[in-house]
């Protein structure tokens, strides 16, 4: 497999669920990233340090979807998988460390794309050591509230749908 696909693994099998997050069938990965009409369900885990710095990893050129872009960790929730066991997941292969998780909200995105849910997660990073999934993240690092400004104020590539809730938890 090349990193194109272990970046975006085309072929996953996702669940299909309508506006109220109900299952009505299944849907591969590509068409679900390629067409609104088809809301899925995705997971972002949002990782904070003892210094209340926000981890965000730079997503990989690879990437089909926003490649590049700061962002948190996220994740595609396979058919049949709960959103936890996906936020775990997530976070051993992109980031090579686990944690305990707490459930923060679920919230319906709408890209010209794509739609899905988002299932976001809080954990605590705690000096473990970082292993990168290259094929998917190409950098990772902690931002403060104000550096985190700052990298927006520097019109570099941030995933501004994900600002709001680490605003909340900032403040």
């Amino acid at each position: 497999m090349d990193k194109n696909d272990t970046a975006n693994k085309p072929e996953e099998l996702l669940d299909w669920v309508d506006d109220n997050d109900q299952i009505i069938g299944q849907i591969v990965r590509k068409k679900a990233n390629s067409n609104p009409k088809y809301i899925h369900r995705e997971v972002g885990v949002l990782i904070f340090d003892q210094d209340n710095r926000v981890l965000l990893q730079k997503r990989s050129q690879y990437k089909n979807v926003f490649p590049g872009m700061w962002s948190i960790t996220a994740g595609h929730i396979l058919s049949g998988e709960q959103p936890l066991a996906t936020a775990h997941t997530e976070l051993k292969e992109e980031l090579g460390f686990d944690t305990d998780l707490t459930f923060l909200k679920k919230e319906l995105h709408r890209y010209d794309h794509e739609s899905h849910f988002m299932y976001y997660y809080l954990g605590r990073y705690n000096g473990e050591k970082l292993v990168l999934e290259k094929a998917e993240v190409e950098k990772t690092s902690f931002f403060s509230k104000d550096e985190l400004e700052k990298l927006i104020e520097s019109n570099k590539l941030v995933n501004k749908l994900h600002l709001p809730i680490i605003i909340e938890i900032f403040n």
